[in-house]
């Protein structure tokens, strides 16, 4: 008998949605996941390709026997592909900015009057999107993780934000952490990469595809696209007040939406219509999300924040106006020592969750504080500090991951924002529900 079998690898959303999909096909399908113990009697002989979720390592035991058998690996991204052909690809790497310049591509392409479905790494799974026809695009966040087990992911336009330390704790050093993200750049037609940092300059010198630069922090000129230290983005002799964004705030956005502007610009020939787009965009849930404002504070729902790069973002972003800073959760070990420029700026601190001692001895000494413990003693306690306060920002921007005390970080912003409408009674105050 031949190899007729397809073996996934994780049944997590992406597994389920794999396995779905090669039912639907009429494939015959096995699943392996430590978690849920299904462990299947594995007759490699009958092994045709394992589909491999990006959240189990490449040297899972299951993964590296199907190597030694010279079975195939893939992820649910090649079989997205395999299943629409005909349909255009973007791909968005980085280790910060990829949600949002991902979704910031498709809510532009949308409103270009494109079919466009966006997934990925960003929480819908690949095979979870529609089927796009020849005229389709698909908007994909890529993880270093995906990156790593997909082969040759064919895209239209491979995009790539910056490159800071991290998941290390998979990819064990820099360079290998690099080596994954640069896969997007296998088989791509075109490219758009930001050189802000040392390591994607490093790797912008070596590009062989055709591709734009952006600079996006002042400096690294010349480049394709640029932001000056006014905020204005120069494309093309043409010029764009970034500070005019309401829902992009910050330096980190400007270098999102750069990115974005160069990405949609090789598929729609026309500034001022994406500019026009980016203008409209509404933001993403728990990123600097502006969840509610009184006469004198605003509420920031930045959840997403988990880690200190993260949260330097924000910090940045309403330097200069008196911050209630709620911070705390399950501690990456990573600390938020860097954020030390910023404590000068810090009205308050209100420590929550399992890093609530050790960002205490952080803080102590530099920044007023409390240890809230739970996020609605923390929300309680901001809103009774900053009423008497003018130009004042109640910020969750945790730096830490949310599994302590909840599902995960949307579930955090989600009770952040239900806190902060018990404390304020008034849903007129209340931007985003």
């Amino acid at each position: 008998m031949g190899k007729d079998t397809y073996l996934i690898l994780g049944y997590g959303r992406s597994g389920r949605e794999s396995e779905r999909h090669l039912l639907g096909k009429g494939k015959k399908v096995v699943v392996y996941d430590d978690s849920l113990n299904k462990k299947p009697n594995i007759d490699w002989h009958k092994v045709k390709l394992v589909v491999q979720s990006p959240g189990i390592a490449p040297y899972h035991p299951i993964g590296a026997a199907a190597l030694n058998e010279g079975v195939p690996i893939c992820t649910d991204i090649n079989l997205l592909q395999k299943s629409n052909p005909l349909a255009k690809y973007i791909g968005i790497t980085g280790t910060n900015g990829k949600s949002t310049t991902t979704a910031l591509i498709g809510h532009i392409l949308r409103l270009c009057g494109l079919k466009v479905e966006v997934g990925g790494n960003i929480g819908i799974p690949a095979l979870a999107l529609e089927n796009l026809g020849e005229h389709g695009w698909y908007v994909l966040e890529l993880s270093s993780y995906q990156l790593e087990l997909s082969n040759d992911i064919n895209l239209d336009v491979a995009v790539w934000l910056n490159i800071t330390p991290d998941h290390l704790e998979r990819h064990f050093t820099m360079e290998s952490y690099i080596n994954a993200k640069e896969q997007i750049f296998n088989s791509a037609k075109s490219a758009c990469i930001v050189i802000d940092d040392t390591y994607s300059k490093a790797v912008e010198a070596k590009l062989a595809i055709q591709h734009l630069t952006i600079a996006s922090e002042f400096k690294n000129y010349p480049a394709d696209l640029w932001v000056d230290a006014g905020g204005i983005l120069h494309i093309n002799n043409q010029l764009f007040d970034l500070n005019e964004l309401t829902t992009l705030k910050g330096i980190h956005n400007w270098q999102n939406v750069a990115a974005a502007f160069a990405a949609t610009l090789q598929i729609i020939d026309d500034c001022q219509k994406i500019w026009q787009h980016i203008q409209t965009f509404p933001g993403l849930a728990h990123r600097q999300q502006l969840i509610a404002k009184t006469p004198n504070i605003e509420f920031i729902n930045d959840s997403k924040a988990t880690n200190a790069n993260a949260c330097e973002k924000a910090l940045k972003t309403f330097f200069g106006k008196k911050i209630f800073w709620i911070l705390g959760g399950k501690d990456k070990n990573d600390g938020i020592e860097s954020l030390q420029p910023y404590f000068s700026h810090i009205k308050k601190a209100y420590l929550i969750g399992d890093a609530k001692d050790r960002f205490a001895k952080d803080l102590y000494g530099k920044v007023e504080l409390e240890k809230s413990v739970t996020l609605d003693i923390a929300v309680k306690h901001a809103i009774e500090d900053a009423k008497s306060e003018t130009n004042a920002v109640v910020l969750l921007s945790p730096a830490c991951a949310s599994f302590d005390q909840f599902r995960d970080f949307e579930h955090r912003g989600d009770e952040f924002i239900k806190f902060v409408k018990e404390q304020l009674h008034d849903s007129d105050h209340i931007f985003t529900a």
